[in-house]
């Protein structure tokens, strides 16, 4: 039997997966680590740490699976993006790493934005223009730590990092690279123009390759270390969501929807017209020639906690949805706008922050929960229609913690009018990996099967007139125009 090994690395945690043939879970282990926060808008992390757990947590599912660590064929990474962290020829971190939650860098992002407006950056990278990116943040090491710049062999990102460790090799993805602000979009290659502009050395970036490639055969230390065999391949991996969109089964007419601590809604393109819309940031994808626009919602699970937290203390989240329900029945006006950490796609309002509004006498504890679940897919409503995906997508495959709820997974059903179908198991980017590490192996794995499906119910029609308030409201306290 085959088993692919998926290695799912996250902002604060570390997951190995194993997978068989059929993408069925064997079995999984996870660790978590934490931030490190030295200073206000400073956040950082040990990338040797992102080593250490990734042997534990591999070597506990192979010891609890009770397979042969010999019937691994292949290796891939999926993991967070943007975070940097510079390291030497021996791949040993020369600092730590900085976090895509780190916004130290303002000072770097007003001087990229002296030589080149926001949309010229966009039309070129994808991307907007903020602190939260890559090249940035080597600008702010190149100034405040022009030692560890110059002594830099290559800078690398979590994939980049756990994936030289197992192989030796410095390379990196298409979906990874256009998480940078260094990636030309359209050319599919390391921008020269934004190397020059900014004095950064191409040679100390990591080689671009596809997802599905092998990076290398795994180092003999790291194969006696696991028990695996010499030649098992690791290929070379892709950014967490864009693994998560493979595994759920992203295709013409499907999006992918991940809902947890935030949201993610990804649409495949065959081109990047980045000229035509900068409400949602565009990617290279894990294929050859096909590109994401990935719109974003920076809290969603997160608010839901705060609700459980502020009105449901010590009980679980079946009763918060029995509540809600019963909100929902008895036609709760309460709007909520889920913009409780600032600005989310495709408005992208500077001076947003979360709102109820519609408070009375008769308002519970229910109608607030109802409220942050359809607030969350009224705003899953504008990201699709800034995605132009009405008239040509009739699924979204829901995933993360927030697709456990039948109520929230109906309710975007009826707030977007579109099927939402979930997956077999919520580790989609783990099957995203694992369908990556069984191509690099020469081998084919389907995306997840479906478990359970949603269609628009006889709410349709109440949710488009309550959309409409919600817009309303929202432009009336954000927009420029009011």
């Amino acid at each position: 039997m085959a088993i692919y090994l998926a290695i799912d690395l996250g902002t604060t945690g570390c997951r190995s997966i194993l997978f068989d043939e059929a993408l069925n879970l064997l079995c999984s282990s996870y660790e978590e680590y934490p931030l490190i926060t030295p200073r206000e808008k400073w956040v950082e992390q040990d990338a040797e740490v992102w080593w250490t757990l990734t042997l534990k947590t591999a070597a506990d599912a192979i010891e609890r699976s009770g397979i042969s660590a010999k019937e691994i064929r292949a290796i891939a990474v999926s993991s967070q993006g943007i975070t940097i962290v510079p390291v030497d020829e021996n791949i040993n971190p020369l600092s730590n790493a900085i976090s895509w939650l780190d916004i130290r860098a303002e000072a770097e992002t007003a001087q990229i934005r002296e030589k080149s407006s926001d949309e010229e950056i966009f039309r070129l990278t994808g991307k907007p223009l903020t602190a939260t990116y890559t090249l940035p943040k080597i600008l702010w090491i190149k100034e405040h730590m022009p030692d560890v710049y110059e002594k830099a062999y290559q800078f690398l990102m979590p994939l980049e990092f756990l994936t030289a460790r197992l192989t030796g090799n410095c390379v990196t993805d298409h979906s990874m690279a256009s998480g940078t602000l260094m990636y030309d979009i359209k050319a599919g290659d390391w921008s020269q123009t934004l190397l020059n502009d900014y004095g950064i050395d191409r040679a100390k970036l990591p080689k671009l390759a596809y997802a599905y490639e092998s990076a290398g055969v795994v180092l003999p230390d790291v194969a006696e270390k696991l028990g695996l065999s010499r030649d098992c391949v690791v290929a070379v991996g892709a950014q967490d969501q864009k693994c998560a969109a493979l595994g759920a089964g992203l295709a013409d007419g499907v999006m992918t929807v991940s809902l947890g601590t935030a949201v993610a809604i990804t649409k495949r393109w065959n081109e990047a017209k980045t000229e035509n819309n900068n409400g949602v940031g565009w990617c290279g994808y894990v294929e050859r020639d096909t590109f994401v626009t990935e719109g974003v919602i920076g809290t969603a699970g997160t608010c839901l906690r705060w609700v459980r937290d502020m009105f449901f203390k010590g009980e679980d989240y079946a009763l918060i949805d029995r509540e809600a329900l019963a909100a929902r029945e008895r036609g709760s006006s309460l709007i909520f706008h889920p913009y409780m950490s600032g600005p989310t796609s495709p408005e992208l309002y500077p001076e947003s922050t979360g709102n109820f509004y519609g408070v009375n006498m008769a308002t519970e504890r229910g109608d607030f929960a109802l409220a942050v679940m359809e607030g969350i897919a009224f705003q899953m409503r504008a990201i699709l229609e800034a995605m132009e995906a009405y008239g040509n997508v009739h699924t979204l495959m829901l995933f993360g913690g927030g697709a456990r709820s039948g109520l929230w997974s109906q309710i975007i059903s009826d707030v977007t009018g579109m099927k939402i179908s979930t997956p077999s198991t919520l580790e989609t980017a783990g099957a995203g990996a694992a369908i990556l590490a069984a191509r690099a192996a020469g081998d084919i794995l389907l995306p997840l099967t479906l478990t359970k499906s949603y269609v628009p119910s006889n709410m349709r029609e109440a949710y488009n007139e309550k959309y409409k308030i919600y817009k309303r409201i929202k432009n009336k306290l954000w927009s420029k125009e009011n």
